[in-house]
């Protein structure tokens, strides 16, 4: 059974980067040629966390099983292809852990994840298709309800 990381991440310096899996080719005269190369890319995620000492422990903890077996995922809680936290498997990009501001018993841990995306190709296409119809996005409230 993999480890689960706690939901401790703070919105301040969290981030996203969104792997398409694409590579593009430039054309003399024209748009570039775009292929996937890979299916389900992994995201990278930038993390960070304010905890106390026992916080601070924890997350030293945590990495520390982590790297005895780097090839073993953990879930991670995250907003990555959603805005719901989901439970994402999980590996620490290596050597990202940090530690830094240290402010009395408050620490700033900071790190980067690499996490299987979690794809729903059915919900993702009504959402195009919704939006195809011309309606405005700040009027998506819960645009499943509208279909």
């Amino acid at each position: 059974m993999p480890n689960v990381l706690l939901k401790c991440v703070t919105q301040s310096g969290y981030s996203v980067g969104l792997k398409s899996g694409l590579i593009s080719q430039e054309l003399d005269g024209g748009a570039p040629r775009y292929r996937k190369v890979q299916k389900n890319a992994f995201h990278t995620v930038n993390v960070r966390w304010v905890v106390n000492e026992n916080g601070f422990e924890y997350l030293n903890a945590f990495y520390g099983i982590w790297c005895e077996n780097p090839n073993e995922f953990f879930y991670a809680p995250l907003k990555v292809n959603g805005p719901e936290y989901k439970n994402y498997e999980s590996y620490f990009v290596e050597d990202s852990f940090q530690v830094g501001e240290p402010s009395g018993r408050i620490f700033t841990i900071t790190a980067q994840l690499r996490v299987k995306p979690i794809v729903d190709r059915e919900k993702n296409q009504l959402l195009v298709e919704v939006g195809n119809e011309g309606v405005d996005l700040s009027e998506l409230i819960n645009p499943l309800e509208k279909l």
